[in-house]
Parts: C-alpha cells; structure tokens; sequence
C-alpha cells in the first residue's frame, strides 16, 4: 500500500495545466447537454434515466474520452439535440397548435373531450393542456386581453341559473401565466355563449402579499379586469423561480463530482487536474466555483438588516460559527479517514491537516464577521480589497516564495496553503454575494402603481420580463469587465495559482461564472420554455449532500481498487457506476432540502 500511494502521489504532481480556451470549451458541455435535455424531455418527458443521459452522462464523457477534441463533442451533443427537435412526431403526444386569434396555444397528451386536467403545482412536472375535441372545432377563442368587456358584463348581468360545463368544455392554461415563472396559475374555461364568440374564465386565484416591513402575508384579491392608468394597488408578489440559476449550480457539482473521482484514473487527462504551483485546469477553476456559487446563494443571509434595526456582532459570528460547525465536522471526519488508511493524498492542495471542506467552513462566518462594512461598500469592493491585499503580501513581503517551499517548521507552516489561500476564496465568496444581489432583484416584487392599463398579471409579468433583460446585460457587463481584469493581470506578469488563490486566480474564477450565468440566462431566453430537470433540481436544493456522498464513494473506489492502474473500459464503467449512484441519492431526494 506504501508504494501504491506514493506513486498515485506523484501521479497527480507537478501538472502543468492547459489554455484556458481549451478549459472553457470542454465546460461547453453545460450548456450543450441541457440543450438536449429540452430537445429529448419535449418529446419523451422526463424520468431519472432521461435526466442522467442527458444532464450527468454527457460531462462524465466531455472530461475524459472526449476531452481531446471537445468543440466537436459539444457540436455532435447540438446535432443530436437538433436531430430530436426536428424529427418530432406529429402523433397525438406530440405538440399540436391551434390558430386562436393570430395567436397559438400549446396542447400536449391528448385527452377525452370535456375532461378537466389538474395542473401540478410541482415545479418538476409541466402544465398539461387538453386539446379541442371534434364537438368544438370552429369557435373561434379570444384571449384574456380580448375578453374583459365580456366578463365584465356576465358577473354584473343577472342568469337564469349556473352554466355547467358541457362534455365539450376545453380547458386551456392562461398564456399569462408563465412568465420566467408559473405566474398565477389560472385555466381559461370556453363555455358556450349566446354570440358563440367568448369564453368565461375562472375566478383569478390571489396574490400572496406582504404588509409593508413586517413581511406578514396579506391577500389580495386580483381579478382579471383592466385598471386605469396610475391606479395604485397593493404590493405584487409572486412565487419566483429562476431556471437558469438552478441548472448552473447544479452543474457546477456535476461537474465537481465527476472530476473528484475521475482524476484519479489515466483515462483523466493529466492537463485537467489541479496544478501545482502555477497554471490553469479544470480542476482548479471547479474548486473556484464551488465557492463562488457558495457566494451566490447566501446573499439572503448575508443581508445588512434593515436601517436602525441593530445586531449583536459577536452573537452573529458564534451563530454563524453554529451553523458551520457540521461542515467543520466533516472534515475532522475526513482528515481522520485519509490519516487512518494511508489514503494518497497531494499536500501541497492545503496542507498537511486542512481541507476543502475547513475552507467552506469558515467562509460564511468570517462573511458574517464583515457584514457590517457592506452598509457603506459592495461586497466586490470588500472581495478585491482583501485579495489586493493578499496580493502585495504575497509580491512585495516575501511571502510567496516561503509558501511555494516544501519548509514546514510547525503547525501554521504544514498547513500554510490552506490558511494563505482563505483570503483568496473570501474575496470570491464576496463577488459571489455580489452577483447573487443582482440575480435576486429578479425576485422582487412589482412596483405598485401600474404605469399603463394593464391586468396585474400583465403588470407582473412585464416587470419581470424587464427586470430579466437588465439581468442579462449586467452578467455580460461584469464578464467582460472581469475578462479584462485577468487580461491585465496576465500581460502585467501576474500567473494564476489555485495553491496561493492570488487575485489572478480571483479574476479567472469571477470571470468563468459570470460567463457562465450570463450563458445560461440566454439560453433560457432562447428556449423560451427553459424546464429544470427534476434531477438537476433535487441536486441543486442538496448541493452539499451530494458533494459529501461523491466523497464518500470516490474514497471507497479508491481504497477498494487501484484507479490509477484501471483500464480505459473499467475506469468509464466504475465512473458510470459511481456517478449512477450519486445522481440516485440525489433522485431519492427530490422535493426535500438535507441541511447540514
């Protein structure tokens, strides 16, 4: 086992890295994979085995038998997702689209005529529509917009008796109702009318509200009629989803577990894994990112409380600390493990003791130590301050070259890459929580006063659509902004180093995710019809769970087998494996939230 483990030591040292052109094609994969997804879920729904071969399986290839010549795989996985989209059957359970007033309404899964569908509120199953049967084929059907008046005029007109509805009833969703998200789910219910040319619609379901600061819900009831313009209502709220922000977080461990376990077999180009001292891989950038998108989801949490609303600073810090106690615990847990098995193991990552899992630890609660500061600066500003700061240390006091040696005279010294490389990861924790302020203004409610005449759904959904597009041109703004910055940094004579987490390092790993968030934003845009796949979501809502179980594995392969010795076939099978089993813990936990 001693000569085993020193020589997966040195398998893994003294990597030289690769382009960071070559780095962001072979990431290609995030976007071209779920491009798949759509185009085969659209036509055989979706299941775990859909959701694995399109969503998990195309990165395991993307980073080893097809990391060579990764443009042409990403084209082959567009080709592919063409070739779904334009061979769709004209079946009944294909999409079927009825002219309705120059407009078109989507209808899948033919159903008996009359018969009334329940849309699920899950966010993993997509609405389903009824189509016209043959007893209802030439009335024309106006849209919301077109039947006001109509409405108007038949709740205020007295009727002989209620208006059952008739075995050719057609239930069709409202077309207002997804916009970015399901916005106020109602179903139009065509009955047939006197002039045979209207439809009546169902009672308008109210808006969830809060009252002023107190954030107590109050309701609103929102019918479905025009306000004058400058009519003020109350404050529009609506249960936002944001697709593209899920699938890229879950990409980000997707590929994060594949690589954990796949960079120890040769079938893993060595130019993919972690550097040691200076350069770029896929690695590096991946550890990068985890804390990144850290970053972007604890902006809710990491909030200033409101003005004249104080705080105890040291009981936030011990709080935080709480909360990061059972992180913290997992890697004592693992530095025991790798210590008691003579697990290989590449020092020069963090350290003899520290790991990943003490750095995510103590990420959050030093964010809360400088929460006060984000009152008068941006969380970006604190973020390059810190790593400008490390940066001189390291340039101008000696300190790198004492870092990069192999001395380590005591306890801070065997674990100096771990402790160094904290400032680093704090500040892009810190760029983190800034995207994540940008991307959550797309959660805020409606202003109150509706500028035109317009329905409330319209009004929320215009507001949205807006909020959307200043969304995109603000991620393209900061990726080129932060493009430029590494640029500079590189001509200057700066190198990127993940051991040092310098602020070339910072400025590549703003820059991939910023890309890449922007990306998945226009492809949302594109698709106009951008599902999550309910795996993708589950592994999002347990990012850290499943990062914990691909240890646990990735450390039973290796103590079970010797990785670095696998063929090519065993070693595409036992990643196969490993990720099939992973992706199904993450299956079992679909609608549930693990905390840790």
């Amino acid at each position: 086992m001693s000569d085993y483990k020193s020589a997966k030591e040195a398998f893994v040292t003294d990597n030289p890295g690769s382009s960071i052109w070559s780095i962001n094609a072979v990431s290609l994969v995030a976007w071209t994979s779920h491009i798949l997804y759509m185009a085969v879920s659209h036509r055989y729904g979706s299941s775990f085995l859909i959701d694995f071969l399109t969503s998990v399986l195309p990165f395991v290839i993307a980073v080893t038998t097809a990391s060579a010549s990764p443009i042409l795989y990403n084209l082959s996985l567009v080709s592919v997702s063409a070739l779904f989209h334009f061979t769709k059957s004209t079946s009944a359970s294909s999409k079927t689209y009825t002219a309705i007033n120059g407009d078109y309404i989507t209808r899948r899964d033919k159903k008996s005529a009359g018969q009334w569908l329940d849309e699920s509120d899950s966010d993993e199953e997509p609405a389903q529509h009824a189509p016209a049967s043959s007893s209802y084929h030439a009335t024309p059907i106006k849209l919301p917009s077109q039947v006001i008046g109509f409405v108007t005029a038949h709740s205020l007109s007295p009727s002989p008796s209620p208006v059952s509805p008739s075995p050719s009833t057609l239930s069709v969703e409202d077309p207002l109702a997804s916009a970015g998200s399901r916005l106020n789910k109602r179903r139009l219910s065509p009955q047939p009318s006197p002039d045979a040319h209207t439809v009546d619609i169902l009672p308008t379901p109210e808006f969830p509200e809060t009252d002023g600061l107190s954030g107590s819900p109050r309701n609103y009831p929102t019918r479905s009629r025009r306000r004058t313009a400058g009519t003020t209502v109350g404050p529009i709220t609506e249960k936002q989803r944001l697709p593209f922000l899920s699938v890229y977080r879950a990409h980000m461990v997707i590929m994060t577990v594949v690589c954990i376990l796949a960079v120890d077999f040769e079938v893993f180009p060595r130019w993919q894994g972690k550097c040691e001292d200076f350069g770029t891989s896929l690695m590096d950038v991946g550890v990068g990112s985890f804390v990144f998108s850290l970053g972007l989801v604890s902006t809710k949490a990491l909030t200033p409380s409101p003005t004249g609303i104080r705080s105890n600073p040291l009981f936030d810090i011990a709080l935080a600390f709480r909360k990061s106690a059972p992180v913290l615990v997992l890697g004592i847990i693992r530095l025991l493990m790798v210590k008691g098995v003579e697990y290989p193991e590449h020092v020069t990552e963090y350290g003899v003791h520290w790991n990943f899992f003490f750095t995510l630890a103590f990420l959050p609660v030093l964010g809360v130590a400088v929460r006060p500061l984000r009152r008068w600066v941006k969380w970006s500003v604190l973020g390059m301050t810190i790593s400008m700061t490390q940066q001189t240390l390291l340039t101008y006091f000696n300190l790198q070259p004492f870092l990069l040696s192999p001395s380590r005279p005591n306890l801070l010294a065997a674990n100096k890459e771990g402790i160094s490389s904290l400032p680093g990861y704090l500040a892009i924790f810190f760029i983190g929580l800034e995207t994540g302020e940008h991307v959550l203004r797309l959660t805020e409610p409606a202003p109150r006063k509706l500028v035109v005449t317009q329905t409330v759904e319209e009004h929320v959904r215009s507001h949205y659509e807006k909020r959307r597009t200043e969304l995109v041109l603000e991620l393209f703004g900061y990726g080129v902004a932060w493009w430029c910055a590494l640029s500079c940094s590189l001509v200057a004579g700066g190198a990127v180093s993940r051991r040092l987490a310098n602020t070339p390092y910072v400025f590549w790993v703003a820059a991939f995710n910023t890309t890449f968030l922007f990306g998945n934003l226009l492809l949302e845009l594109a698709l106009s019809e951008s599902n999550i796949p309910p795996l993708l979501e589950a592994i999002n809502k347990n990012g850290l769970v499943i990062f914990l179980v691909a240890n646990l594995l990735t450390g039973l392969a290796n103590v079970s087998m010797e990785t670095m010795y696998a063929s090519r076939g065993m070693a595409m099978a036992v990643l196969g494996v490993y990720t099939w089993a992973v992706c199904g813990v993450g299956w079992a936990l679909r609608g549930k939230r693990l905390k840790i």
